[in-house]
């Protein structure tokens, strides 16, 4: 059994250590220009290689792990304390 803390494994292209802008937007299931939205705000970090743009496959990983939800709302004190810190 895998531990809670261990980074997402993406099955859908298993034998990449880089990702496409294409694959990653298809992972995601967003547009390109969400995605660009992501790279831009540093969200989701990069790297580029004669022209081309690619996310390695554990920062996607981190990305995707750091934005899970439980599903349920998050609780009033936490909410301040989140807008506290801004």
């Amino acid at each position: 059994m895998k531990s809670a803390n261990a980074l997402l494994e993406i099955v859908e292209f298993p034998n990449e250590t880089l990702l496409t802008r294409k694959q990653v937007k298809e992972i995601l299931k967003i547009s390109f220009a969400q995605l660009d939205s992501h790279i831009s705000d540093r969200e989701l970090p990069r790297t580029r290689m004669n022209g081309h743009t690619f996310v390695y496959r554990d920062d996607l990983a981190a990305y995707i792990q750091a934005h899970r939800s439980d599903g349920r709302s998050p609780s009033i004190s936490k909410v301040k304390q989140e807008a506290e810190a801004c």
